[in-house]
């Protein structure tokens, strides 16, 4: 007797990464769905059945987990309310290798199978992940090859004096077929008489109030989406840029370097450069004086550890000296009862720290952007000083921040905090190599090997750690520190786990070597 299937819940996932062409009555999106739900209706005697819901990110990139079908794919499958995930390509899923590794983990911790439509392997065994891991290298791989032609491409447009997109600038309009600046003959009036004035003025406060007068203002436009962007009146930045734009000599700029465009001059170039001289005469008393501190690199992330609430930044001068510090936003109130007694924290202190414990993960190159985008909530507890890091991929980090060394600040330093374990520098500078050779500072291991002091041989036993799960890595680069004692877990018995394949096998390993570690530490 025959048994019906049991019913496959599939749910079909859609991306692309950019807004173009999504307002098309028959768009990728829909392409790619198409194509999942032709792949499914083949699989109907299996009993697969596509889910009604769409799961669509347009305009979304495949470099970021930040994307919202995806956050409500995530939460339906954590519902168990999804079998199967299907997409046209594994790009579709994630450009990342990191990011798709966990999504893999979470698909099979829910018993969530994956299917490329366009690509043919079985996500439940090893060598099918393998395959995934090869695959996805060549999508990342693809879209550094696209990112490279396309600025190829836009260099040499620019260089032949095209428009090549963005903002329209007051005093031109873009072309109907687009590509092209054409003179709006009304608002080139008012960008020759600003020129005029600052001529006449000689400084930009002046022209400033005189352009206020004359009420004009910025341009007003529409974007192709439909968003209407309002005129605004001008401002000193917005004026400046105005009177400093080569493009209204009938000029492009690219890389330092001038070329002749396409569209009609406004202004005459004699007059530009008179104006730009007298901006550049009236800035001269700024030069050698330091400019107002930017956004601070925690602003928005710090939080006070006593009493949870933000701590702003704050800067003082002493001695002609300048300094930047973080304060709990509830203790500079001082109001009430429950005023926060948490004391505050040099900018200097706090910020290198933290760029210090998050180096190894991030890179060296850490900015504001890079930590908003990666790091959820910064904690600091004055009293003891300890730093809680909690990352928006959910994991987290813990820290004692050193008591700093420089003149000013007290010199009774606590008890050593320990030594970083050596498994941990060593990953480090395991994952540090890879990116030299990624970045395209070195061409080979060989050259890496040569850059590094090392020998070839010492240089395949380093990277072979950067094999690993990425949740390995991840929990080898934030051991604790040691204060006495062996490490426990040993170089060589990495890699020996790194040489599988299975990362789910890697885990097993590493999970019996870390408890026989705990298990004979003194």
């Amino acid at each position: 007797m025959d048994q019906t299937p049991s019913v496959l819940r599939c749910a079909i996932y859609t991306r692309k990464s950019t807004e173009e062409g999504l307002e098309q009555e028959f768009n990728t999106l829909q392409a790619q769905r198409e194509s999942a739900e032709a792949y499914v209706l083949s699989q109907r005697q299996a009993g697969w059945s596509v889910l009604p819901e769409r799961y669509d990110d347009g305009g979304f990139s495949g470099a970021s987990m930040d994307r919202p079908a995806l956050r409500k794919l995530l939460m339906q499958i954590e519902a168990r309310q999804i079998d199967c995930v299907l997409v046209y390509k594994v790009d579709r899923l994630s450009r990342s290798l990191l990011d798709f590794a966990r999504l893999m983990e979470q698909f099979e911790r829910y018993g969530v199978s994956f299917v490329s439509v366009t690509q043919d392997f079985n996500s439940t065994t090893s060598l099918g992940r393998l395959t995934l891991h090869i695959l996805l290298s060549f999508a990342q791989f693809e879209r550094e090859i696209i990112s490279e032609r396309t600025r190829d491409k836009l260099s040499a447009a620019r260089r032949k004096g095209k428009w090549i997109g963005g903002s329209p600038v007051l005093g031109y309009d873009i072309a109907a077929q687009g590509g092209k600046l054409i003179v709006n003959q009304e608002e080139a009036l008012q960008v020759g008489e600003m020129f005029r004035i600052c001529r006449e003025t000689g400084t930009l406060e002046a022209t400033l109030r005189a352009v206020a007068e004359r009420g004009f203002t910025t341009k007003a436009w529409t974007a192709k989406n439909g968003n209407r962007h309002l005129a605004k009146p001008l401002g000193k930045s917005s004026l400046r840029l105005l009177l400093s734009n080569l493009l209204y000599t009938g000029s492009v700029s690219h890389k330092g370097t001038e070329y002749p465009g396409e569209h009609e001059a406004i202004v005459d170039r004699e007059l530009w450069a008179a104006v730009g001289e007298q901006l550049q005469l009236n800035s001269a008393h700024l030069r050698g004086k330091k400019h107002h501190p930017q956004d601070a690199l925690l602003q928005n992330l710090l939080r006070c550890g006593a009493c949870q609430s933000p701590m702003v930044t704050r800067s003082t001068n002493r001695k002609g000296n300048h300094y930047a510090y973080y304060g709990c936003a509830k203790a500079q109130a001082g109001q009430g009862a429950g005023k926060c007694s948490a004391g505050a924290v040099a900018a200097v202190d706090i910020e290198g720290s933290l760029t210090r414990q998050l180096e190894p993960v991030l890179g060296t190159q850490i900015s504001r952007p890079v930590l908003q985008q990666s790091v959820q909530r910064v904690t600091y507890l004055a009293l003891t000083g300890r730093v809680s890091v909690t990352m928006r991929d959910g994991s987290a980090l813990e820290y004692v921040m050193p008591r700093p060394n420089r003149p000013g600040v007290r010199s009774n330093t606590p008890p050593s905090l320990g030594r970083v374990p050596r498994i941990t520098r060593v990953l480090s500078l395991a994952i540090k190599l890879k990116q030299l050779l990624s970045n395209g500072v070195a061409g080979s291991y060989k050259d890496i090997a040569e850059l590094s002091h090392i020998s070839r041989a010492r240089m395949s036993q380093i990277m072979r750690l950067t094999e690993l799960a990425p949740e390995i890595q991840e929990e080898l680069l934030f051991l604790p520190r040691k204060v006495r004692g062996t490490e426990g877990i040993y170089e060589s018995d990495l890699r020996q786990i790194a040489r599988e394949i299975d990362w789910a096998r890697q885990q097993t390993l590493f999970r019996a070597a870390m408890d026989l570690a705990a298990n004979c530490r003194p």
